[in-house]
């Protein structure tokens, strides 16, 4: 999953696109990285919060219960 994420989004991605993979409203995101309870690294530069793909697709590997790996 961490090839097809990087070859896709490069080596950082940013709010919107971490919040349109994780199928919530940006606004979201933001109120967990805010609350503290978003469990994915990132960074914040400038106004933007950036996120490394790798650790995403770590994050979303580990959330993936009993998913068959041919469909993901």
């Amino acid at each position: 999953m961490e090839d097809l994420l990087v070859e896709k989004y490069g080596p950082l991605m940013d709010l919107p696109e971490v919040a349109s993979l994780l199928k919530l409203a940006p606004q979201s995101v933001y109120q967990q990285i805010y609350r503290g309870k978003l469990d994915v690294p990132h960074i914040k530069h400038g106004k933007k919060y950036l996120f490394p793909t790798p650790e995403v697709a770590s994050y979303l590997e580990s959330k993936i219960i009993n998913y068959p790996i041919d469909l993901l």
